[in-house]
């Protein structure tokens, strides 16, 4: 029984280029019979290569210190086909190129003595089928690159072999591409000894724990393959040619870095299908603490349920971080990228820098797709951090930081965690947009901060321009029963505290959208600071409490001198079932419209309320503005607006010898009377008698990520410049051209009216 994702269904988070590989994939299952091993002859002491069964020992090769360098026209394993490094145990660094021009296809088991790391670097490409495997004592890195380079300037190199002093004591430094960056291919699906990874699925590649396994080339695929290095570190890095990877060898493993490169090419994360089924695609660093992964490209590509980045603490040692750096990510279709911890010790970071965009989309109902930092244990878990443009979560994904509990099995108790959550950081420059719910509509997407433990949930901070959460997504902070089906409330000695959430923005927009804190445990304030917030179509803002003293968390909202407006039963809410209500406070408001403050919500109107379990428990509404009274600063809007050409003396049109007045201006005014701010229409209010906000537009459908994931969005950016307040439109005045402009004095046209034509 596979607990640990049991536990993860218990917590409801159920967890180009391509063209080229599958052509390299090819010719691996054609030329896996002819594979072979042939020496060159460009070495002070050549590499003898023995048969023997299906073993081929590799002898020779020149020694110098520690280091062992072979060197081979051709180096390729079938499967069944072992290839045995016969190094001495001194060795700590066996360095192997090749020089011919054939691809590497390795289906079979490289293997070497004692702890010695090995390096293969081969420009035509590198690919690992189903059955390669590594039995290997230290780090494994496979690479593309055309030479290792050292100190001294002295060169390892595949493309121009040398004879003479091109060997040195000194560990490799970097890997240096030239005008070509073949890809890495890796299928690998190898069990060795029965060997698997913490998801009870092959290992794949393996390296021993605490060691390095690295994959440096053009672009890499995992396509049915994996990853495993326990407590280690996972590198792969897709760079173009004529880059430069430097790497240093530190207590964390071998550590590449990427100044030397100018572009970066694609990493792909896929399932691959085998007679019907579909085989995962995992990196699992996972163990007594969790290890580092980290992925470096141009974009980078996780499609298909049974796609995983996995670093799970299970013990008292801290996790390391999985960072991921790229211009365009994309998780999809059920990928998961988790951080958890199930021991002691303090989760990993998980730590994501997108210089454009970062996409989760969901279009399965079997798996949800999801970005996560998770706590199931005493340990505390780490945080999440999302560093990007636009931020896009789509048709039910999830993005997480979570404090929980465990079950051994389904027939075993909730065990409550008591580790706190990290926190979930995202600095959106542009936009956060969170659109729909899954295919079945179970699952909404959204942002989730939770805890079903006695350790508080985490935070969530937004930094954007433009929020924006719409049709059924969600921004949810959550202190919750755990499993309630199967756990006696009684035997819980406490709930922990829902985490409070803030974002600042230029505008936030929700759009049959939420935003909430649900608590048993305390805690769960919301603070908006945003010049324009619109609710609408049964949109809300609520923190609600449940349990015995425990009061209703507070919601703050800084209008930064700008607008509230609410429509379509859309509601501000801080309200506790059995205790004391929350507390609402508005302040720095131009203006509040469409939604007031209410003893009780109605279920027709749009309100504010702040109730407790009796009258005399309800929370506090506050609405401050420096420069009018609270009552001054809310408008009740009619439903039954009058046609903004009532506003029209229609002598006007008479004049002209027409019978009516049509609209052709935006102005301050929407489309229809019964329009509430449609986004597509954005308002611009032409009444203001000083200088009004500034708007610059730009619309059309933009592309957010590739592979044809389009997202109709209309980006607004906004420079807030001072506004006084708002006056009534005075008359109506025919200009030079013949339109009809409202105009709050008729002797100073505004800078924005609202204009039409007769006809």
């Amino acid at each position: 029984m596979n607990t640990f994702w049991n536990w993860f269904q218990d917590l409801g988070i159920t967890i180009s280029s391509v063209m080229l590989s599958e052509l390299l994939i090819v010719a691996f299952y054609a030329n896996s019979a002819s594979a072979q091993i042939i020496p060159d002859t460009t070495l002070p002491n050549n590499s003898r290569v023995t048969r023997q069964g299906n073993v081929r020992i590799i002898e020779g090769g020149t020694n110098l210190g520690s280091n062992l360098f072979h060197s081979f026209e051709e180096f390729s394993i079938s499967n069944g086909v072992t290839a045995d490094f016969k190094n001495a145990i001194n060795i700590q660094n066996i360095i192997t190129r090749v020089t011919g021009n054939s691809v590497s296809n390795i289906d079979g088991k490289l293997r070497a003595n004692g702890t010695a790391n090995l390096f293969l670097i081969n420009p035509n490409g590198i690919i690992f089928g189903p059955n390669a495997s590594l039995n290997i004592g230290g780090s494994f890195v496979g690479s593309t690159a055309s030479s290792i380079n050292f100190a001294k300037d002295i060169e390892f190199s595949a493309t121009e072999p040398k004879t003479k002093s091109l060997l040195t004591v000194n560990v490799p430094i970097g890997l240096q591409f030239g005008a070509k960056a073949a890809p890495i291919d890796n299928q690998s699906q190898a069990s060795p000894d029965g060997a698997i990874n913490i998801f009870e699925k092959p290992v794949g590649l393996q390296v021993p724990t605490s060691e390095t396994l690295a994959l440096l080339g053009g672009d890499i695929t995992l396509q049915g393959g994996n990853l495993t290095a326990s407590e280690g570190r996972i590198e792969l890095g897709s760079v173009a040619e004529n880059s430069l990877v430097s790497l240093d060898l530190t207590n964390q493993g071998w550590v590449f870095e990427y100044e030397g490169v100018q572009e970066f090419k694609k990493i792909r994360f896929i399932r691959r299908n085998f007679d019907g089924s579909l085989i995962s695609s995992i990196v699992d660093v996972s163990g007594q603490g969790g290890g580092n992964i980290r992925l470096q490209g141009h974009s980078i590509e996780l499609i298909g349920e049974d796609v995983l980045l996995l670093s799970g603490t299970t013990g008292n040692k801290d996790g390391g971080d999985l960072k991921i750096t790229a211009k365009q990510l994309i998780i999809r279709d059920g990928a998961q990228v988790n951080s958890f911890n199930l021991g002691e010790g303090k989760g990993g970071n998980v730590i994501v820098n997108s210089s454009e965009s970062v996409a989760l989309i969901n279009t399965t109902t079997n798996r949800s797709t999801v970005l996560s930092a998770a706590s199931f244990a005493t340990g505390d878990a780490g945080n999440l951090t999302i560093n990007t443009t636009k931020l896009l979560v789509q048709d039910g994904a999830v993005i997480t930081v979570n404090s929980g509990g465990k079950r051994d099995s389904r027939d075993t108790p909730f065990i409550q965690g008591t580790g706190r959550g990290g926190n979930l950081i995202i600095n959106a420059s542009e936009s956060v947009v969170l659109i729909g719910t899954s295919a079945d509509g179970f699952s909404a997407s959204r942002l989730l901060t939770s805890t079903q433990g006695s350790g508080g949930a985490g935070n969530l901070k937004i930094n954007t321009k433009e929020l924006i959460v719409r049709d059924g997504a969600e921004i949810n902070l959550n202190s919750q029963i755990p499993d309630p089906e199967n756990v006696v409330l009684g035997e819980i000695e406490s709930f922990g505290e829902a985490g409070s959430f803030t974002v600042d923005a230029n505008s936030i927009l929700l759009d049959k959208g939420k935003i909430s804190a649900n608590t048993v445990g305390g805690g769960g304030n919301i603070t908006l600071n945003s010049p324009l917030s619109i609710l609408r179509n049964n949109s809300s803002i609520t923190t609600n409490a449940e349990g015995t003293n425990i009061p209703g968390g507070n919601i703050t909202i800084n209008a930064k001198n700008g607008f509230i407006i609410g429509s379509g039963n859309s509601d501000i809410t801080a309200n506790s079932r059995d205790f004391r209500g929350g507390n609402i406070r508005i302040f720095n408001s131009q203006g509040i419209f469409g939604i007031e403050p209410r003893d009780r919500e109605n279920p027709n109107t749009s309100d504010i309320t702040a109730t407790g379990a009796t009258d005399r428990e309800s929370g506090t509404i506050t609405i401050d503005n420096a420069d009018a009274e609270p009552d001054q600063n809310l408008l009740k809007v009619n439903d039954n607006l009058v046609d903004v050409s009532q506003l029209i003396n229609r002598d006007f049109c008479a004049l002209r010898g027409k019978s009516h007045f049509i609209i052709i201006g935006r102005g301050g005014l929407p489309p229809s009377p019964n329009t509430v701010l449609d986004r597509q229409n954005l308002w611009e209010d032409w009444r203001l008698n000083s200088v009004p906000r500034e708007t610059a537009q730009r619309k059309g459908k933009e592309e957010i990520i590739e592979n044809n994931i389009e997202n109709n969005i209309t980006v607004s950016e906004t420079v807030n410049k001072p506004i006084n307040k708002i006056v009534q439109a005075q008359r109506a005045v025919i200009n030079k051209a013949g339109e009809v402009m409202l105009v709050a004095d008729a002797a100073t046209p505004p800078s924005f009216q609202a204009s039409g034509r007769c006809e």
